[in-house]
């Protein structure tokens, strides 16, 4: 898995490329809870690459959501791929997160 992490005016943008599963899940939540830590107001995460995701990914997830919601902030889900978004569907976190078509529209919302 490759995180690439980009600020930008109002914002922080994360792209994720490749598997977040038990093995690289981690290094993921380090970097979602170091952005709850600085308490960043917005993230957008761009999941556009991810080609697959596990139970630890969604998990991570859930609990950099419930952090940022803890001080206001908003994590955002950007450019879902069709076999993640099945993942989000089945299990209700359609509902729960922001998920948009683009960074853009996220950003403007």
């Amino acid at each position: 898995m490759k995180i690439d992490t980009t600020v930008h005016s109002g914002y922080t943008a994360i792209s994720i490329a490749g598997e977040i599963d038990m093995y690289s899940s981690p290094a993921l939540r380090d970097t979602l809870l170091t952005m709850a830590k600085k308490k960043e107001a917005i993230v957008i995460i761009n999941l556009k690459d991810v080609k697959y995701i596990d139970s630890s990914g969604i998990a991570t997830f859930v609990e950099a959501l419930k952090k940022m919601l803890s001080y206001g902030g908003k994590l955002k889900m950007a450019q879902v791929p069709d076999r993640v978004m099945e993942i989000f569907n089945f299990s209700k976190l359609d509902k729960v997160f922001d998920i948009y078509g683009s960074i853009e529209d996220a950003a403007n919302s």
